[in-house]
């Protein structure tokens, strides 16, 4: 019975040593170095998540981010004909969800102080936004104006990304900087179609 135990407590320790190995779990955090929209951009440059990487045979690696990011943009149009006048102005702001999904290949095995790296594969988003808007318009004989407010999902975009950077090893946890650039498809939301960003991760 003692053999079946410390049989057992070696298979489990084993099973702890493979998954830490297999599996990587940490932060992401960076800049976008491009604008959110096509005009009048407002959005924070700044974007947080968090990435979980399953380390494969032969130097491959599949990782898995969730990134958020908050955006918006205003915009106005004002027209006189005459008398008769006309401004309007809408600001729009949105909480941008990200989930990349990447195969990755390193150049130095995993026991290596550092590893350079480059990855390809798919970014799926879907941003939640709220609009207000307001429309003056003004003649000789009177003045109105009409308020709006809304709440709308855009639907789920869809991406081709690629990445390049660096695992720096530092005992237990491993520093990644890297550079990431996404061609988005359906763009009817108004956001930029190109769109790259610098980050920093750190992986446990």
């Amino acid at each position: 019975m003692r053999k079946l135990s410390l049989l057992f407590a070696l298979v489990l320790t084993g099973a702890g040593s493979v998954e830490a190995q297999l599996v990587s779990i940490g932060a992401l955090g960076g800049v976008r170095l491009t604008d959110g929209f096509s005009y009048h951009d407002e959005s924070r440059r700044y974007g947080v998540g968090g990435s979980v990487e399953i380390h494969l045979p032969v130097r491959f690696a599949i990782e898995a981010d969730a990134l958020y990011q908050r955006i918006g943009d205003t915009t106005s149009f004002y027209n006189v004909n005459g008398a008769a006048s006309i401004y309007f102005v809408t600001r729009e702001r949105g909480d941008s969800w990200q989930f990349p999904l990447y195969v990755k290949y390193y150049f130095r095995p995993q026991t290596a102080a550092w590893q350079p790296f480059v990855g390809t594969g798919y970014a799926f988003r879907t941003v939640s936004f709220h609009t207000d808007s307001s429309t003056l318009s003004s003649n000789d004989l009177s003045t109105s104006t009409t308020n709006f407010s809304g709440d709308f999902r855009s639907n789920l975009g869809v991406g081709a990304s690629i990445v390049a950077g660096l695992r720096f090893h530092y005992g237990p946890m491993a520093f990644v900087p890297q550079v990431r650039y996404t061609r988005w498809g359906d763009t009817s939301d108004g956001i930029g179609k190109n769109e790259a960003t610098l980050l920093l991760g750190v992986t446990f």
